[in-house]
């Protein structure tokens, strides 16, 4: 049965408000109190692109919160919300642009390809914004509202689809990064801004998995990293104004107070991106060169496991190994979920070993009933507790599956209690 109006493109509730961005590059902002009927929103803002990605950052303020809108050629539009209804003006961030005047990043350059923006999520206590930037995450310093820094996650052409922070074992801040091309997860200290960890999400058997997770740069002391989030760059001419020069446009001059939404909206894919090289993970300057970068399982059978897959070799096993590509990533409890296109959750916790840390598949969850329901879409936190898992099939059926949200302690309960069953099943048996 078609629908009538314009096909979303995301949503998102907050507070007693629903937010909808539709393809027609417009954002719908609906009451969801009292008998308010969705057909008539309060108020309806345009948008230079299609939005691809909105998410809320609460402020100080009582009732009161900014709403980001990533959109499809990078650029972020940061609205004041108060009392549930957008400001009249809105602050726009240009990813394009600061790659260029901060980070000196080349127009030529694939990663200033338009990349559409999929993830966002808040780090240090809310003070900061980490959303994918194509192959790379950059960081919005919500005081400021400006991009601060970049952090190189993946190469081109992947895209950063999913982001989510955690504890780990010391109470410290992490983030987990998933992107749409290698399958592997990236994660990071956000205190640091160090790469810890990474781990390969395909693996057909990831049960008792393990890799390990560094700890921070001992030469990295919190009052420098406190002193480097409030210094001023170096080049403070590039910072607010950005000088460009090209042989098809001549030189442009860009202020950054002024409007970029032009020049973010223009396609600029690089012509010279098959004959680039393209760097796995491991050969950034920010990767660690040690053995977290390096799966392997506890299961001594099968020490071939880590040889099928060099380090450096990033592509999937094949078209079959599709039902082992990660869609998303969760924050469950004090766990880590991993919902797979097959249906299957692997299920990540860290723990202690000696003086460092490690990540571990502690289970990896499946309901034989979901086969016949297709492939699994996509996933969702619900009410803090259950994660919500949509699957569509080929004739574009769509099916909910909920799971109950356990954590670790739960985990240790349900193998305590099937360890214990099975020895008094081994007694039952002997004493026939």
């Amino acid at each position: 049965m078609s629908c009538p109006g314009t096909k979303l493109c995301c949503q998102l509730k907050i507070q007693s408000s629903l937010w909808t961005a539709t393809e027609d590059q417009k954002i719908y902002v609906y009451s969801l109190q009292g008998m308010c009927p969705l057909k008539a929103p309060q108020k309806g803002i345009d948008t230079p692109a299609p939005v691809t990605c909105l998410f809320a950052v609460p402020v100080v303020k009582k009732n009161s919160y900014l709403m980001l809108a990533g959109m499809s050629d990078g650029l972020i539009a940061i609205y004041q919300v108060v009392c549930g209804l957008p400001e009249s003006t809105c602050h726009y961030l240009c990813s394009r642009s600061a790659n260029r005047s901060i980070f000196l990043i080349a127009d030529d350059d694939p990663r200033q390809n338009p990349y559409a923006v999929k993830a966002m999520e808040t780090a240090n206590s809310s003070t900061e914004v980490w959303y994918g930037n194509g192959p790379g995450i950059l960081i919005i310093d919500c005081a400021t509202l400006e991009i601060t820094r970049r952090l190189e996650a993946y190469s081109a052409p992947s895209t950063v689809v999913s982001i989510a922070c955690s504890s780990d074992c010391d109470g410290e801040e992490v983030a987990w990064c998933l992107d749409d091309q290698t399958n592997f997860l990236v994660v990071y200290h956000t205190a640091t801004y160090q790469l810890c960890a990474r781990y390969f999400c395909g693996d057909c058997s990831p049960l008792r998995d393990m890799f390990t997770v560094q700890p921070p740069s001992a030469l990295i002391s919190t009052t420098t990293l406190a002193a480097n989030r409030t210094a001023t760059p170096e080049r403070g001419s590039l910072v607010n104004v950005s000088i460009i020069h090209s042989l098809e446009l001549g030189t442009q001059i860009l202020n950054h107070q002024d409007s970029l939404t032009d020049y973010c909206s223009v396609s600029s894919h690089s012509p010279s991106l098959t004959n680039r090289v393209t760097r796995s993970p491991s050969s950034l300057p920010s990767s660690p060169v040690s053995s977290s970068s390096v799966l392997f399982s506890t299961d001594c059978e099968e020490p071939e496991k880590a040889e099928e897959r060099p380090e450096n070799d990033l592509r999937p096993a094949g078209d079959s190994a599709g039902h082992l590509w990660a869609v998303t990533v969760l924050p469950v409890k004090d766990l880590i979920w991993i919902p797979r296109r097959g249906g299957d959750i692997i299920v990540i916790g860290l723990e202690k070993e000696g003086e460092s840390q490690r990540g571990r598949v502690l289970a990896v969850l499946k309901a034989a009933e979901l086969a016949s329901y297709g492939s699994l879409v996509d996933a969702a936190i619900l009410a803090k507790d259950m994660v919500a898992c949509c699957f569509k099939n080929d004739d574009t059926d769509y099916c909910l599956a909920v799971w109950k949200g356990w954590g670790a302690k739960d985990f240790d309960i349900f193998y305590k209690s099937y360890e214990e069953l099975g020895r008094l099943e081994v007694c039952m048996r002997k004493r026939r």
